[in-house]
């Protein structure tokens, strides 16, 4: 089992090898999910992949941001770059890439990111027959999901161990970018879920109890559960982290690679000691709760969304200015800098360690912030630094040799490792004897011992010398020119492993041709009253179904009125489906899907990668469309999906008009956009209702949901409205509306054909069709653009781009 760490510099690189990494991922300068690491170089990233093949470790370069047309220059000649390099895989997200990846850098195998929202079977599948090599789970599986997912796919399964987590599912959040205009699908993200917001209802009423960051997640720590990994057959366990220490990186590898070590083995390890060490690092409280879809307030690091430290004890004896605290820990090992604790105003405080007295395992704090009686202490650590010198690394290759000097023959030095390879130099050099001063053997053995500045250490060595003076010079060269041959023989051993081209195995689909129309609006809903409402005003588009807003499933009875009433006035209707299905919920929506082409709507419109392989299985012709979580942001991801067989697609809700155009102009089916609506900000398993509503999880919830309108309120008094679909997903919408009304003339001089407008969260819908219904086919003007009553309204990104 693979062990994955992260590397955002040089640096960090070397802290992950020293400690055991079997691989690492890095990013370029450009186009990396960590925008804000060090990352590295084309020389620098030519020279890890160096480093990393010497000790037998893989190199994953991180491609996984989506990327604009503008950039495809840039994009193109950085993919013919990474060509030249012996890589062992390329994690990427956007289709796009992931196409030209194929074409320019065919040699280099794909790992689809966690950012494809990878979270069934269906799409590991449909991700194998694209010809990827690896898959990257989303990480809120279970572990019995996990380990289904790994028998039956056939595809390597790489999982997250360690880090921090999103509480959006990946590659669905727009919250960052909608708020600031950072993306988290380009590698910007501002953290929004890091701030504190008050859970509301409609009349204004805040239930916050315990905190006030209430959609910060605590990090996750999997090293308990290395033998379940391990028996679930997963390829590669990933510790997060590009951007934080190299102590970080060293501690946390070294960590879990002690704990591989000894599940492989057959030995469970002590983990006390292990968690221990990781705690002292940066971290936000631990959890692994995913793991056993155990999803609940215990998750969240309410408090405060900073770095916790170790647990220290409870606070006790709360009188005056002091309390004290009891703490069990025998010794911590780095540096204690201070104490954090629980206050009576559900907020984290700090005091620095000259106010705090210790005698005997008691603690005696003077604070200034009144703490929560047996609230939880914590020790803040500075932890131990680390040399990053060459001299100073611990996990360095042991080299064997062997030397021998005989008057009149050449010097021959043999040179070994651990893995088996052996290099033999024989010198031009005559060795003769020593006429005054024979060489000593020590003298030998230190000088071809001098490894100081490589990643080798002398660990053994047999020398003999009948009589002979050696030069120095000699023995340097020879010294150097094995290490150079033995790193270049451990080298090629390692890249002969990295896999080949995986083939294709992918059919395109043969679907009916979809409706090639002029520009029309879509009204999206799952309400029946609403396409009725619609279709008296003479809109003829819907897409119906998908996640409800209010808990409930659609049953199939609904799809088939909403498909009789459409047919009867002549419309065209296509169903929609779910942004996210788990694998534990993966039979129920296949089966619900296959039902519904069966009734043979017009179209179906797909949001997760496993409806392809669905579509594939099925040999269904309905017209398979894709919805906006296939995040397509430029031309060459509409061509793929094309290829693919799709018969229509909506961009990218990040995308520009400008990026817009450029992707009708390659396109030769036709695209759509949302431009009204409340945005999906998140898609989460987490639920902010049931977490601050005080239930254990969201197994023991009394849908608290389904008897109140609830919305997240930031620090500025905005608004987000929460719902939650029959999967038990939050989803947290926009607390503006998007509303393109006055733009439309220019969104239809670039060619696109639906305007869609999202009216699940709407309850007065009819006047916005109307006036939708009237620009679009030209029987009035658009409303002048106007600041004043448009608090409430957001352009999206159609004239503003991300980062």
């Amino acid at each position: 089992m693979e062990l994955l760490a992260p590397a955002g510099s040089p640096e960090h690189l070397r802290a992950a090898l020293d400690a055991g990494a079997d691989a690492v991922y890095l990013g370029g300068k450009l186009f990396s999910a960590r925008r804000f690491a060090g990352n590295f170089s084309n020389a620098e990233m030519a020279e890890a992949i160096s480093e990393a093949h010497l000790h037998g470790a893989a190199v994953y370069v991180t491609l996984n941001t989506l990327i604009g047309d503008v950039e495809m220059r840039d994009l193109k000649a950085y993919l013919s770059f990474l060509e030249t390099l012996p890589l062992d895989g390329l994690l990427v997200q956007d289709l796009g890439v992931a196409a030209l990846a194929r074409r320019l850098a065919p040699s280099i195998p794909l790992h689809a990111s966690t950012q494809m929202t990878i979270s069934n079977l269906d799409g590991a599948l449909f991700m194998k027959s694209l010809g990827f090599q690896r898959v990257v789970l989303s990480r809120e599986l279970s572990l019995p999901e996990i380990k289904k997912i790994v028998e039956e796919s056939g595809v390597e399964i790489e999982v997250f161990v360690h880090g921090a987590l999103c509480v959006c599912y990946s590659g669905q959040c727009l919250m960052s970018s909608f708020m600031g205009g950072r993306s988290g699908n380009r590698g910007a993200c501002a953290q929004p879920c890091r701030m504190p917001y008050h859970l509301v209802d409609d009349k204004g009423h805040r239930y916050n109890h315990d905190g006030d960051y209430i959609l910060s997640l605590k990090d996750m720590m999997g090293i308990e559960r290395i033998p379940d990994f391990l028996g679930a057959g997963v390829t590669s366990l990933k510790v997060e982290g590009r951007m934080k220490s190299v102590e970080y990186v060293y501690n946390t590898v070294a960590a879990y690679r002690r704990a591989i070590d000894e599940a492989e083995r057959g030995r469970q390890a002590d983990t006390e000691p292990l968690v221990l060490s990781l705690k002292e690092e940066f971290n936000r409280g631990y959890a692994s709760s995913y793991l056993d879809d155990h999803i609940g307030k215990h998750m969240m690091t309410a408090l405060a969304p900073g770095n916790h430290g170790v647990d220290a004890g409870r606070a006790e004896q709360v009188k005056g200015a002091v309390f004290r605290f009891h703490s069990s820990i025998a010794e911590i090992p780095g540096k204690v800098t201070g104490i954090s604790y629980e206050t009576d105003h559900h907020t984290m405080a700090f005091v620095p360690m000259k106010d705090v007295e210790e005698r005997k395992g008691t603690f005696t704090v003077r604070y200034n912030e009144r703490p929560k009686e047996m609230g939880t202490v914590y020790f803040v650590v500075e932890g131990k630094k680390q040399s990053t010198a060459m001299k100073d690394r611990k996990g360095k290759i042991p080299l064997f040799l062997s030397f021998e000097a005989l008057p009149g023959k050449h010097l021959t030095t043999t040179l070994s490792d651990d893995k088996g390879h052996e290099v033999i130099l024989s010198s031009d050099y005559t060795a003769e004897k020593a006429l005054s001063k024979v060489t000593s053997e020590e003298d030998i053995r230190k000088q071809l011992g001098r490894l100081g500045n490589t990643w080798f250490t002398l660990a053994g060595a047999s020398i003999h010398n009948e009589g002979c003076m050696v030069p120095k010079s000699i023995l340097n060269h020879m010294r150097q020119e094995g290490v150079e041959k033995i790193t270049a023989l451990r080298q090629e051993a390692h890249e002969k492993t990295i896999p080949g081209k995986r083939a294709i195995s992918f059919t395109p689909l043969v679907t009916s041709p979809f409706k090639k129309e002029g520009p029309h609006v879509v009204v999206r809903t799952t309400s029946l009253d609403q396409v009725e409402e619609g279709l008296s005003l003479g809109l003829s588009h819907f897409l119906f179904g998908g996640e409800t807003y209010d808990h409930r499933s659609i049953p199939v009875k609904d799809y088939e009125k909403a498909l009789s009433l459409v047919k009867e006035k002549g419309g065209t209707i296509t169903f929609a489906l779910p942004r996210v299905v788990r694998e534990k919920n993966r039979l129920k929506e296949d089966a619900l899907i296959s039902s519904l082409a069966a009734l043979s709507p017009d179209g179906m419109m797909a949001e997760y990668p496993g409806v392809i392989h669905l579509w594939e299985k099925g040999k269904w012709t309905v017209p398979l469309l894709a919805g906006t979580s296939f995040n397509l942001f430029n031309g060459a991801a509409v061509k793929e999906i094309e290829n693919w067989g799709l018969a229509g697609a909506m961009v990218s809700e990040e995308a520009t008009i400008p990026q817009i155009r450029d992707m009708v102009k390659a396109a030769s089916i036709p695209l759509s956009a949302l431009v009204y609506g409340r945005t999906e900000m998140m898609v989460s398993e987490y639920c902010v209702i049931n977490s601050v509503m005080g239930d254990r999880d969201k197994n023991h919830c009394p849908r608290y949901c389904m008897k109140g309108s609830y919305f997240l309120e930031d620090e500025k008094g905005a608004r987000f409205p929460v719902k939650t679909d029959e999967w038990c997903h939050m989803h947290i919408l926009n607390t503006r509306r998007l509303d393109m009304a006055p733009y439309l003339g220019a969104l239809k001089e670039i060619g696109l054909t639906g305007f869609v407008l999202d009216l699940r969260a709407e309850k007065d819908a009819a006047p916005v069709m109307a006036a939708y219904r009237d620009i679009v086919s030209g029987k009035k003007k658009a409303p002048a653009p106007s600041s004043k009553g448009e608090r409430d309204i957001t352009r999206g990104h159609f004239f503003r781009g991300v980062l």
